[in-house]
């Protein structure tokens, strides 16, 4: 068990403010332009806590203004041009031309470039080594835990909506692995890092999707709100963070207390640069699972977008890991289905359709790897192995060299019509 590190200062949670802040009828009244399908969720989650319930649903309507006029100001480029645009001002220096760069784009980057005060480096190389000491168990707990239980939200409509299952799956699995990876290694999140520039990228990839969405009739604002709202933003930070230590937990990882929370100190972090509203952004574990908790509260019950989206996660997880032959797929496919199922539980594992069995797999994970660090502390070089294995399977679930250059968009809203990005 690693020691305990000192935490450095918290940042206090801003309080969330109501519509009606010191009015009676602020815990009563229903927000206005609540979209339908959030309305009997949103009146079970503030008999809870009326004042995240009602930020939550409020910022189902709101995109990502800085992002979304930077989409509009590319719409004109070819993929290309699109990706020479962003790789000169994301990887260049301040000498880089600037030259038919959109202002949209140079002020999003530049106010990207500003660390906040709160932010902790110290913190987050605390974050970093823990994460590299259980890299493989996190990586699981966000494959098994927190990627099924964010497509169990309206957040798998986008995705199903734009199309080729597998395909999106693995590209979520993918990017979300790399995501995290580069955001944990040392220095990544620096303005410039592989992390920061990854972020900012995905957060033009939420708002060029949310561009095409929105210009579908496949879409129903009415209904749904925005597409990759703010609130959903914030729902999958809160799953990536706090709810994910809870699943880490869960399968024996060795974080500390303080290393939970600088592990979610940084992933608040990473919010400001997704573009989540500081209003609504947790700041520290037990925020970030509360407010998955009332979120998810808020969303409706899992309809047949979710129970795809779910189901084609965890059918791709071998994929990922390289397993190809079906037999060997299907076997790992049981298994990584059994650990979501154990790690979300049954109530939310029926719902998604996945099947009940008798075995149970999370306690034989746990041990094992609790055991495996009894013996690393015993035989170092046995240790020695077990890290050097740990991060060249960390490399390889990440496979750099597929995405990590490329800032290409999508260019249609079904993606086997889009060109590769």
């Amino acid at each position: 068990m690693a020691g305990e590190v000192p935490q450095g200062p918290r940042t206090p949670r801003a309080p969330l403010k109501c519509a009606a802040e010191g009015n009676d009828e602020a815990h009563t009244r229903r927000p206005v332009n609540i979209p339908s399908a959030y309305a009997r969720g949103y009146e079970a989650a503030r008999a809870l806590d009326p004042q995240l319930a009602e930020a939550y649903v409020r910022h189902t309507t709101v995109g990502d203004p800085l992002a979304d006029a930077v989409i509009r100001d590319l719409g004109s480029l070819s993929p290309e041009e699109i990706h020479e645009t962003l790789a000169r001002v994301l990887e260049g220096g301040p000498e880089t031309s600037r030259h038919d760069v959109p202002d949209s784009l140079l002020n999003s980057v530049q106010e990207a470039g500003k660390t906040p005060d709160w932010f902790d480096r110290r913190r987050a190389r605390v974050a970093s080594q823990a994460f590299l000491r259980n890299s493989d168990i996190v990586l699981a707990a966000l494959v098994g835990g927190s990627i099924v239980e964010g497509f169990s939200t309206l957040i798998s409509k986008s995705f199903r909506i734009r199309g080729r299952l597998v395909v999106a799956a693995i590209r979520r699995l993918k990017h979300n692995g790399m995501q995290l990876v580069e955001q944990y290694l040392p220095g990544g999140m620096e303005p410039g890092g592989d992390g920061w520039r990854l972020t900012l990228r995905a957060r033009l990839v939420h708002a060029q999707s949310r561009h095409l969405l929105n210009g579908s009739d496949e879409w129903d604002r009415e209904r749904y709100g925005m597409p990759l709202s703010a609130a959903h933003v914030l729902l999958a930070g809160a799953a990536f963070s706090g709810r994910l230590m809870r699943h880490v937990a869960a399968l024996g990882g060795d974080f500390t207390r303080d290393e939970r929370e600088a592990f979610v100190h940084v992933w608040r972090y990473a919010g400001i640069l997704f573009g989540i509203p500081g209003e609504i952004l947790f700041s520290d574990e037990a925020s970030a699972v509360r407010t998955f908790e009332i979120g998810r509260m808020c969303e409706p019950p899992t309809d047949h977008d979710g129970i795809i989206m779910a189901n084609s996660v965890v059918n791709s997880a071998p994929i990922i890991v390289g397993i190809k032959a079906p037999p060997e797929r299907r076997k790992m496919a049981r298994t990584v289905t059994q650990v979501s199922r154990e790690l979300i539980g049954d109530e939310l594992a029926d719902s998604l359709r996945f099947p009940r069995r008798k075995r149970r797999v999370v306690p034989w994970l746990r041990f094992r790897h609790r055991a495996r660090r009894v013996v690393g502390r015993m035989l170092p070089r046995v240790a020695a192995k077990q890290n050097q294995d740990r991060f060249e399977a960390l490399m390889e679930f990440a496979s750099f060299d597929e995405f990590e250059h490329s800032y290409k968009l999508p260019t249609a809203l079904h993606d086997e019509r889009s060109s590769d990005w």
